[in-house]
């Protein structure tokens, strides 16, 4: 190892034992040595710093791309909220795994997961998240899962899928076989669920052809954070947020999809604009998706304290925050907050 490599090896790890040192909170973190750990990145540094010194609830915007194309700037949709040591999920879009590794939550933290609809930039990843957590991180078998239907024989298809895997670790390994977590089909809006955290209640939004979807209320003590999932603007979503401290959006900026389709289809890229046609596909996103100047009005009659724009399309840098946040604030006057992956609110 050369001298400078010795001096960054050093300089990281006094970095992590910083971290470990400072004043302890009930934010499960994971268990592992810095010998094994990679050099972390900014963004991972800084997740781990405001979760180790958090107070109250905290939300971590795990992945704030919409629509399922890999190799973006930002990963699908995927979130978790930290209360008193447990966490929720809500969504798992492609790369959650490894964005909730990224943020040093122990995967035994998870208590319970959340999807909102069955499309792939939302769920994709909930079957690997469930075998790599309970492999790699300790995820309990208590876990449970709630979303639309047929959530419940989606869960058991997937795990039957890995019943080789799984038993070949668990032999390995001398640990207990993952089995079939409790799922709940939510075959209309409500009540959700409660524990001694959190109540959740979930709204019916409207994102054809999938029905149903839902967008879900967590209402903590200290804070009621509220997700709308994919949707046209909707009054129902506005009712749901009604007070809450802090809304999640989903957010499209239309001119740019517009043009970024027209340049897809013209360059002949291989994605969904030019598969499906340039008519087929804005069709799509004006009955399935909410402008971020809706999105707005929607806050301003909920009377949310903080609207975090997420699930962004388009989610590449062609569109800027300054740029999001004009259209969001011409009908909302509240703080408003374009989301990134592993932004901590």
């Amino acid at each position: 190892m050369s001298e400078a490599a010795g001096r960054r090896l050093v300089a990281r790890r006094n970095f992590l034992a910083g971290l470990t040192a400072l004043p302890a909170v009930a934010v499960p973190q994971r268990q592992t040595p810095d010998w094994w750990l990679p050099d972390l990145t900014r963004e991972e540094a800084q997740v781990r710093k405001q979760l180790s010194t958090a107070t109250g609830t905290k939300l971590v915007l795990l992945g704030t791309h919409g629509g399922p194309q890999p190799g973006q700037v930002r990963h699908n949709s995927s979130n978790v909220i930290v209360h008193k040591g447990a966490a929720y999920m809500v969504d798992c879009g492609l790369g959650v795994t490894n964005q909730f590794a990224r943020t040093g939550l122990s995967f035994s933290a998870v208590r319970s997961i959340f999807i909102t609809h069955h499309h792939p930039d939302h769920n994709i990843e909930y079957g690997p998240f469930l075998v790599i957590g309970w492999a790699d991180g300790g995820l309990k078998q208590s876990v449970t899962a709630y979303g639309p239907p047929p959530l419940e024989q989606m869960t058991r298809d997937f795990l039957r899928s890995q019943q080789a895997t799984i038993q070949f670790w668990a032999e390995d390994f001398e640990i207990a076989p993952l089995k079939m977590i409790g799922v709940h089909d939510l075959p209309k809006a409500g009540p959700v669920m409660q524990d001694e955290n959190v109540r959740v209640t979930s709204v019916l939004v409207q994102h054809p052809p999938v029905k149903p979807a839902y967008g879900y209320r967590f209402d903590f003590p200290d804070r009621s954070i509220v997700f709308s999932g994919d949707t046209v603007p909707l009054r129902a979503v506005a009712e749901i947020a009604r007070g809450a401290d802090v809304l999640v959006h989903e957010a499209m900026d239309l001119a740019a999809v517009r043009a970024e389709a027209q340049q897809a289809i013209k360059r002949g890229a291989k994605s969904i604009e030019t598969q499906s046609g340039f008519d087929v596909f804005m069709r799509h996103i004006i009955a399935d998706h909410s402008p971020a100047e809706e999105v707005g009005k929607i806050a301003q009659v909920a009377g949310v304290k903080t609207l975090v724009l997420s699930h962004l399309v388009p989610a590449s840098t062609s569109v800027s925050d300054s740029t999001w946040r004009a259209l969001a604030a011409k009908h909302y006057k509240g703080e408003i907050i374009v989301g990134h992956d592993l932004m901590v609110i």
